[in-house]
């Protein structure tokens, strides 16, 4: 059984030229003697689902990576993020903090080439280590810390999926005229989610590699329509003082939203042989990253603007971001509430990757939660944001602007401290020994990267400008410097406290 398992994976593997995981493990238990999980297990097998969970890729396990599958990083980025979802951060830049469309331009461009950076560094991993992003951070954070960051990225691949869900029902409904409601639109955005992400790799980079072709198309009839009437003379609102805060605060909501794709970057990419340039696959990531989030923002930032000026988008608007989107594709009759339910369909591109990651955390967080299957962590985890999109689907804009920053503070500073680790204690004749991953007793105990963290944390927290709270630092500065402050201490801190703890505990 495990043999004829072991082929047909193969077999699929050529056929889709990505590499496939294959099992690690083999059971002769009788199918009466096996219990309900390692049941589900074999019923992944037989239909060909990923089995694989956080269990690291050895390199034997891996298949070549052709040239085609090296574009192929680029391609999943820029379709993951060419989405609308992502456009209504664009939408933010003057909606919410009163920039005009070049400010907002010009800080879309300038905070994604920072922003892409993490994930692009992180995403190098995966083919190196073969381990899975949230195991990478056991090797600086420990066993037990890296628990805590594991429900972290919980909060931060679920809240982005019930965030796509209420733009998706939002612009479904409104296409509908209000005959289909956003509840329904949620629902079925959840779906289609599900159906992607229970079998895995295997359908992930098959659908992210096609899924960019109706999206690029629909982005494009869209400029074209609705660019006319962007709003490119209005200035900024406010003071000197208060548009500098605006601008500041802007970059970092927009550098977040890429930034954030650091905590679950490697996990794509564990399945390519361990010989693959770093260099190359984060310069893929950036490039796919940079242009997808760049291009869906300053669309969306055209259309913010133009509903300044232009009344019945400034109408749509008051009723949610997706109901500013359908009417931009009014002037274009039927073909455009056909353009807009593909438009609406794309965020699902966006959410796949996040629910797929976030069973990878559910399993890091014990060994209990390491025995079930991914495909039950991934429904569980696909009814939870369902809920909440359902109960939270009128305060969309309120959830975008305080849920970013949170996200982008422990990502920054984890980012920083692998960085750190990896140039002083993991260089040269030091390196990472990938095959300890589930070994307590051989990896670090993480006090120093869990010292520098939450001191890194109370730095944001001084540093936070938010509706709900604003701290000393970024009430002088009226702008929000949590990311810049928390990761500028832990940058300073980790350094002398690694060392200290590898002088104490040796490991």
């Amino acid at each position: 059984m495990e043999t004829t398992r072991s082929d047909d994976l193969k077999k699929s593997s050529a056929a889709l030229e990505l590499p496939l995981p294959t099992s690690s493990t083999v059971s002769s238990d009788p199918p009466s003697s096996l219990s309900l999980l390692q049941r589900i297990g074999k019923w992944e097998d037989k239909f060909g689902v990923e089995e694989r969970g956080i269990e690291r890729v050895p390199p034997e396990a891996r298949t070549a990576a052709s040239f085609f599958d090296i574009i192929q990083i680029g391609l999943t980025w820029l379709s993951i993020n060419l989405v609308a979802s992502n456009s209504v951060v664009g939408i933010l830049g003057p909606q919410a903090f009163h920039l005009s469309f070049k400010d907002s331009a010009l800080v879309c461009l300038f905070a994604n080439i920072a922003g892409a950076l993490g994930p692009a560094y992180i995403a190098g991993f995966g083919p190196k280590s073969g381990n899975r992003t949230l195991v990478l951070l056991r090797f600086v954070f420990g066993w037990w810390p890296a628990k805590f960051c594991a429900i972290l990225q919980l909060i931060g691949t679920l809240g982005y999926g019930l965030l796509t869900a209420l733009i998706t029902g939002q612009i479904l409904s409104a296409v509908a005229d209000g005959r289909m409601t956003v509840i329904v639109g949620i629902i079925i955005t959840s779906v289609v989610v599900l159906l992607v992400c229970i079998v895995g790799m295997k359908v992930f980079h098959v659908y992210e590699r096609y899924s960019i072709i109706p999206s690029l198309i629909v982005f494009f009839i869209l400029a074209g329509v609705a660019g006319p009437n962007f709003d490119l003379t209005t200035p900024s609102a406010g003071t000197p003082e208060e548009i500098r805060g605006n601008r500041v605060s802007f970059f970092f909501v927009v550098f977040n939203t890429s930034f954030i794709w650091a905590m679950c970057a490697a996990d794509y990419f564990v399945y390519y042989p361990e010989q693959t340039s770093r260099v190359v696959v984060g310069s893929m990531t950036h490039l796919g990253l940079f242009l997808g989030l760049l291009f869906s923002e300053l669309i969306g930032a055209g259309l913010a603007a133009g509903a300044v000026t232009k009344a019945s988008w400034k109408a749509a608007l008051a009723s949610g971001p997706g109901g500013l989107m359908v009417e931009a594709f009014v002037p274009l009759g039927g073909f455009g509430k056909f353009c807009a339910v593909i438009f609406a369909l794309g965020p699902v591109s966006n959410v796949i990757p996040g629910v797929y990651s976030s069973a990878m955390a559910w399993q890091v967080l014990s060994r209990g939660c390491e025995k079930v299957p991914r495909t039950v962590w991934t429904i569980f985890g696909i009814i939870v944001y369902t809920v909440c999109a359902i109960a939270g689907r009128n305060k969309i804009f309120s959830i975008f602007e305080n849920f970013l920053p949170l996200m982008g503070y422990w990502v920054a500073m984890w980012c920083v401290i692998q960085l750190e680790d990896e140039v002083f204690f993991h260089g040269g004749r030091n390196p990472y020994k990938w095959d300890y991953w589930n070994e307590p007793g051989r990896i670090p105990l993480g006090i120093a990267a869990t010292t520098a963290f939450l001191i890194g944390w109370a730095g944001a927290i001084l540093s936070m400008y938010q509706a709900w709270w604003e701290g000393p630092i970024a009430s002088k500065a009226l702008a929000d410097l949590g990311v810049p402050v928390s990761a500028g201490l832990v940058a300073i801190l980790y350094p002398p406290l690694r060392w200290l703890e590898l002088k104490w505990f040796e490991r």
